[in-house]
């Protein structure tokens, strides 16, 4: 994605009001982009470029969007696929939905419709992943990247957790690799134990994407 697409996303995000607020949005998307920025000068994300960590950030201010009184209250207009989701799944299916009535609709004149296929497929499905660890693959959308959506998915998932609980602790985040695992090592601002035990919790899908444990540990008096 470009600057313009990411921009394009993040307006439509505005418009939901991000579901729980730009703050935590925000927040996600600068955890998110750190991880990213880590992990790629520790190797571990060859292949993925520039252009994707703008479409992870892009998923980031969009992520919650499904949760919104906006949301909601279109939830009535859900294809029966959407509907067949666990409720615990739905805030993520409803953003994938939201954003890909979107990309359908727009004229050419707004950077969301000029996507391209590949691009397309990693921010719906970064979506639709976020929020549970189930790889749900839909017929009508093809999935043209496994492992890089895994891998996107996997960080927004770990950032999302850093902010569970919506308070903006979390200041910085360290990644140190060895042959089988990754500690990462979380600075807050004030004890952040619900929001490391979260992450921990959600980080499933990218242990999964980079064949590595994964261990999230707070650095108390940082």
């Amino acid at each position: 994605m470009n600057d313009s697409q990411v921009h394009a996303v993040e307006l439509l995000a505005q418009e939901y009001g991000y579901g729980w607020g730009s703050l935590h949005a925000h927040k996600v998307a600068d955890l998110a982009t750190s991880i990213f920025d880590r992990l790629e000068v520790l190797g571990l994300l060859p292949g993925l470029t520039l252009d994707n960590r703008r479409t992870l950030m892009a998923a980031c201010y969009a992520h919650d969007i499904g949760a919104s009184p906006r949301a909601q209250a279109e939830a009535s207009a859900l294809p029966r696929w959407a509907k067949a989701f666990a409720e615990s799944d739905r805030h993520g299916v409803m953003a994938f939905h939201a954003i890909r009535a979107r990309i359908d609709t727009s004229s050419s004149e707004r950077p969301i419709s000029s996507l391209n296929p590949e691009e397309r497929s990693l921010l719906l499905y970064c979506l639709l992943w976020h929020a549970s660890s189930a790889e749900y693959v839909l017929d009508t959308e093809p999935l043209l990247d496994r492992r890089k959506a895994l891998l996107l998915a996997g960080i927004l998932r770990v950032a999302d957790g850093l902010d569970g609980q919506h308070r903006l602790r979390v200041r910085e985040i360290e990644i140190h690799k060895a042959s089988a695992w990754l500690r990462l090592l979380v600075r807050s601002l004030e004890p952040a134990t619900e929001e490391v035990a979260r992450a921990q919790e959600k980080s499933d899908m990218l242990s999964h994407a980079l064949s590595l444990r994964i261990f999230v540990q707070e650095v108390v008096g940082a």
